[in-house]
């Protein structure tokens, strides 16, 4: 069949671009393509004319894959197209699977026993929890586990050397102690993980060259999809299996490399043809999927990255409706804003953001009020972390003054400054029913200054159940010490701004509590999540490759996302993690077919909002600033949760404010509505520490 012919018979409408693309012949090909430029459609109509235009067995062609679900999709696509009995013949499989049929090859034709896979995420997590324990980690979490796993993973498909682990650092872990005790347990109990299967694959190739013929002979033809999300260590690989007869072909697009963590590699795709000398690069630039508006704007923003080849996408369809910047009036209002839009859900619509944790006060809201709703990717680490257990953990020590084993959990977080052996000693000797600060005041040790600490704490912890629980985690964090250990040991506060928010959904503290183990539940069981629901909450990552009618991208605020600049970092390696946030943002905005929301806040909290919205900014071509640069500075010291002084009404604490209209509770004069402004201009008002 001559090439004419072939793709006259295909019930597809090509451009130039995509033919060029499909009939793209033997040597190494890198085919750049951008977001909804139909990617999956032309690597399955050239594989089509391999088989028909160049003579080539099916049986020789190799399609490697990102994911499981990606082979099988490919492989249902090619049926489509030519039949149920080509495609039977043809290889679509992950880069693991690949890596599995080379280690039993080696172990059939050897005569041995390969080491059993590891695939028990329960088991692994178990032997890690043991690792972190024994090498420093009291209570290790489950996110410390899950940190843990990515970085081996990490480590392996960057194929680091002994030397560069022991350099590696990662917080909350003696990490090189955890890798290298974590591959001295498979080995001896002749385990190997996922990662492993590519580290002792590629060996088998190196060290053995019958089976690497071998394979070079049976697979003549190789195809990779999602080029830019592949480790250095499969790169690797298919180059060797590719090595005697070049005939490589490359899909993806640096632009969207999103898996940094995972080790990711796309300076493969820049390196294409230093790599592979006298290789043709093409291009897919032609976006099918989205509106001209939303395409004109990604393809400006993404072109702030550095490290890109030079194209430019575009796109036939229709101008469309402007990006919609939505500028709410305050952060706790946005659950609230998303909540009305699942309620008004008609079409296909997406509310995507950077961590999982964002999502929290919408589905707390999404759940009470039994609005459907599918969640693409659901975890529970919120609930563990530090900073909320520690907060949760106070509460709840307000509702058990007594309960001492919570007491010395946290109470060296606080503004006690007593020693965690005198605190015990004094503890163990306190009667049953008695309180801790009353066990605490009847001992001896404390000098004069510590038992004004432990008062003042016990005041602080009666007043807890009093307020409103936004109220009571503030007082927290502002005047029981625990901002000032948040700040000393430079911790990301990000989860409590989502805490806070589920404190105003929640306002009695009690109800807070037994809310959060609600919700941590829901998402260990599954929750009400409807599948087959158009409105749908996803991370970005997990949003890849689909595509919504509407999409509402939210907490794109500096610090969140992009994520803050971690210390100790190069110049180098925090400028590649800004790209790496960049390629995320534009991902996440590529997704949106018709509709493009973009959510920021003026206040946080009833708070201006001092932050900054860098991608909003660029993406829309605006300045990059404040959101409220001319608010008037003193009103970030009165927020809720402040405790204040008033010249009439004595001591009190704010409850809430909208505006410079406050809520605040008298300790002798009861709750009052005043405004801030106007108070603090008759010098009526100020802080209690002032």
């Amino acid at each position: 069949m001559t090439e004419e012919e072939f793709l006259a018979s295909l019930p597809l409408d090509l451009s130039e671009q995509q033919k060029a693309a499909v009939l793209a012949g033997a040597g190494p090909t890198l085919l750049l393509a951008v977001p909804g430029s139909g990617k999956t459609t032309v690597l399955v109509a050239r594989l089509g004319c391999l088989i028909r235009c160049r003579g080539v067995s099916p049986k020789e062609i190799l399609t490697v894959t990102y994911t499981v679900s990606a082979a099988g999709d490919m492989a249902r696509r090619f049926a489509a197209l030519f039949g149920e009995d080509l495609a039977r013949q043809l290889s679509f499989r992950t880069i693991n699977g690949l890596c599995a049929s080379i280690i039993r090859t080696y172990a059939r034709w050897k005569g041995s026993e390969p080491f059993a896979l590891a695939d028990s995420d329960a088991r692994l997590n178990a032997v890690l929890r043991d690792l972190l324990q024994r090498t420093g980690s009291d209570f290790p979490t489950e996110q410390q586990i899950k940190e843990a796993r990515t970085h081996i993973t990490y480590c392996k498909n960057m194929m680091l050397s002994e030397a560069d682990i022991h350099r590696r650092t990662v917080e909350g872990m003696d990490f090189p102690a955890v890798y290298f005790e974590y591959q001295d347990y498979l080995r001896r109990s002749r385990l190997m993980d996922f990662d492993d299967q590519m580290v002792f694959a590629l060996r088998i190739l190196r060290r053995e060259p019958e089976i690497l013929a071998h394979y070079r002979s049976r697979y003549r033809w190789l195809c990779l999809d999602e080029a830019q999300d592949t480790s250095r260590i499969q790169h690797v690989i298919l180059a060797l299996l590719a090595g005697e007869h070049r005939n490589l072909f490359l899909v993806g697009d640096e632009d969207q490399s999103i898996y940094g963590f995972r080790a990711a590699w796309p300076q493969a795709l820049l390196e294409f043809e230093q790599n592979w000398p006298g290789a043709k690069v093409l291009l897919m630039e032609t976006n099918y999927r989205s509106t001209g508006a939303i395409v004109t704007r990604a393809d400006a923003f993404i072109r702030g990255n550095r490290d890109r080849r030079d194209k430019h996408m575009r796109t036939d369809n229709r101008e469309g409706e402007p990006i919609r910047r939505v500028v709410l009036s305050d952060y706790g209002r946005q659950a609230r804003y998303l909540l009305q839009a699942a309620k008004n859900c008609r079409t296909s619509t997406a509310v995507l953001y950077r961590n999982n944790d964002s999502a929290l006060p919408l589905i707390d809201l999404l759940e009470r009020e039994g609005v459907p709703y599918a969640c693409r990717q659901r975890e529970g680490f919120f609930f563990t972390s530090p900073i909320v257990r520690d907060l949760t953990d106070v509460l709840a020590l307000a509702y058990r003054p007594d309960d001492g084993e919570r007491f010395l959990r946290v109470c060296w977080k606080l503004d006690l400054k007593i020693k965690k052996a005198l605190l015990t000693h004094l503890l163990s000797r306190r009667r049953p029913g008695q309180t801790v600060v009353d066990c605490l005041l009847a001992g001896d040790g404390l000098a004069p200054w510590q038992v004004g600490r432990v008062k003042a704490f016990g005041t602080h912890l009666s007043k807890l159940p009093q307020l409103s629980s936004f109220a009571a985690l503030r007082r927290i964090v502002k005047y029981m010490g625990y901002g000032d250990y948040l700040g000393e040991e430079r911790m990301d506060t990000g989860r409590l701004d989502v805490l806070l928010a589920l404190a105003l959904q929640n306002p009695d503290p009690a109800g807070l509590l037994r809310r959060l183990e609600e919700l941590q539940g829901l998402l260990a069981t599954g929750g009400v999540s409807d599948p087959a629901c158009p409105f749908v909450l996803s991370t970005i990552h997990a949003s890849k490759g689909l595509e919504y009618d509407r999409v509402l991208l939210i907490d794109a605020a500096e610090g969140i996302f992009p994520a803050r600049r971690q210390e100790g970092t190069s110049p180098a390696e925090a400028r590649q993690a800004l790209e790496e946030e960049r390629r995320l943002f534009y991902v996440g905005v590529t997704r949106a077919r018709a509709s493009l929301e973009l959510l920021t806040y003026e206040e946080k909290f009833g708070a201006p909002a001092q932050v900054r919205f860098p991608f909003v900014s660029a993406l829309l071509g605006e300045p990059d600033r404040p959101d409220q640069d001319a608010a008037a500075r003193w009103e970030l010291d009165f927020a809720p949760g402040t405790a204040v002084v008033h010249r009439q009404f004595g001591p009190g604490v704010i409850e809430s404010r909208t505006g410079s209209i406050a809520v605040i509770d008298f300790e002798n004069r009861g709750v009052r509505r005043l405004d801030l402004t106007a108070c603090r201009k008759g010098g009526l008002l100020k802080r209690a520490e002032e």
